[in-house]
């Protein structure tokens, strides 16, 4: 039987790869942790025929961005992410609440997912820079992508740009 993939909230994904990285004692930048999420998508859109990011990837001069993910940790600059996001709040009665966000999948497609990961983690930042720009998804819209004028990538377009890439993945 086929696992099935439920896509997940695009800053828990986040918080997967970081975690991925921090416990193999290496680390991801926000411009990184972009790339991988999309290639992420890719590898779930081709392997689940769903993709895990439950959001959009836009079409920037430096290659695919998740908005609220790049949002979120762009205070890092192009420095590592030391920490995974938490949203710390208080409740009503005034109590102190934190709430890390995380993925929840079956520990097998956990395991697919966390190999792949990895793999994107070791692979030069520019490198998958470039793997995004080569693909026509990107390089056909440039103009477009250099004006903010540009469409967000649609699934069929990150499925193709992972395919086309794949060998260099992994």
């Amino acid at each position: 039987m086929a696992e099935i993939l439920q896509a997940q909230e695009p800053i828990a994904v986040a918080n997967f790869v970081i975690d991925i990285a921090k416990k193999n004692n290496m680390s991801v930048t926000n411009l990184q942790l972009q790339k991988i999420l999309f290639f992420l998508q890719g590898f779930t859109l081709c392997k689940y025929k769903y993709g895990i990011v439950n959001g959009t990837f836009s079409k920037w001069q430096y290659g695919p961005v998740q908005k609220n993910v790049y949002r979120t940790f762009r205070d890092n600059g192009a420095g590592p992410i030391t920490n995974k996001y938490v949203n710390a709040y208080f409740d009503s009665n005034g109590q102190f609440q934190k709430q890390i966000p995380e993925i929840e999948i079956t520990n097998k497609v956990r395991k697919e997912i966390t190999d792949f990961t990895l793999n994107l983690i070791k692979i030069p930042t520019w490198k998958l820079v470039g793997l995004t720009h080569k693909d026509p998804s990107w390089y056909n819209y440039k103009d477009k992508i250099m004006n903010y004028e540009a469409q967000d990538y649609k699934d069929n377009e990150i499925l193709a740009c992972f395919q086309s890439n794949e060998s260099e993945l992994k």
